[in-house]
């Protein structure tokens, strides 16, 4: 049995300041399974101490999603294929966090600023002040012509620890809702389409090599990773679809000889 401990500390190890991109491995589950890994989760690492009582210990997290008026980071075009931007809440916080994801592969980095509800009409001005928190990511917003595309709502647990490999954290995504977005408010999506119904994404965070409690885990439930996103599963909710790239005319090549062309 590998030890490792209770880390006081939930920063996801991705947000870790001046460190290589961590891993991020994502899980699609039905509620059984999730069951059944939440019982390991809870038997070896510590909750989330953010989480409500009332949520069996989770909590409430909405995000904001950007893309081009063309949809590009949905369509994954070349200079829009690594990076997401998008703004986040969690729970009923006065606060929201305005964050860029890069990802390669598996490989995740992520840097944000926090930033009070009452700032958020910023990102929608032409300019900001250099001095705003923000001015970052605005400035990204306007050279990549971002708005906002659609927000996404979900319940999540989380548990984290350590090992001799590093952090661990442990997450469960459940009871997903989208909606389409024109603005940037992060209202609750009450309305909004049900999205993977009937299942749970799974994510294992850590820094560098697949730590030995999650090697445990991963053999013991027989989990195999599933690439979800999100985003992407809102929008396809709403209608948009990958876009088709025509097959290749294959052309033949003429022939050398009369002989061959006989033959062709």
């Amino acid at each position: 049995m590998t030890s490792f401990q209770t880390e006081p500390g939930f920063v996801s190890p991705s947000l870790v300041a001046d460190a290589t991109p961590a891993f991020e491995l994502k899980f699609l589950l039905d509620e059984a399974s999730a069951a059944a890994v939440e019982a390991w989760a809870r038997a070896r690492l510590t909750p989330d101490p953010h989480g409500d009582p009332a949520l069996g210990g989770a909590y409430r997290t909405t995000s904001l999603y950007c893309d081009t008026p063309d949809l590009d980071v949905y369509h994954r075009t070349p200079s829009y294929r690594r990076r997401k931007f998008r703004v986040r809440r969690y729970g009923d916080a006065t606060w929201t966090y305005l964050e860029r994801k890069s990802k390669w592969g598996d490989r995740v980095a992520k840097w944000r600023v926090s930033v009070p509800d009452t700032e958020l009409a910023n990102l929608a001005a032409p300019e900001v002040p250099e001095a705003w928190p923000g001015f970052w990511f605005h400035r990204r917003l306007v050279m990549r012509r971002l708005q906002p595309a659609c927000r996404v709502a979900y319940r999540r647990l989380a548990f984290a620890g350590s090992c001799a490999d590093g952090p661990l954290r442990l997450t469960f995504d459940r009871d997903l809702r989208g909606v389409p977005a024109q603005d940037w408010r992060l209202d609750p999506v009450e309305n909004g389409r049900a999205l993977l119904a009937g299942h749970v994404i799974l994510e294992l965070k850590f820094r560098a090599a697949l730590p030995g409690p999650f090697k445990q885990l991963v053999a013991e439930h027989r989990l195999t990773p599933h690439a979800v996103s999100k985003y992407r599963t809102c929008c396809e909710a709403w209608g948009a679809r990958p876009r088709v790239e025509p097959a290749p005319i294959l052309v033949p090549a003429a022939p050398e000889t009369v002989a061959e062309a006989a033959h062709a």
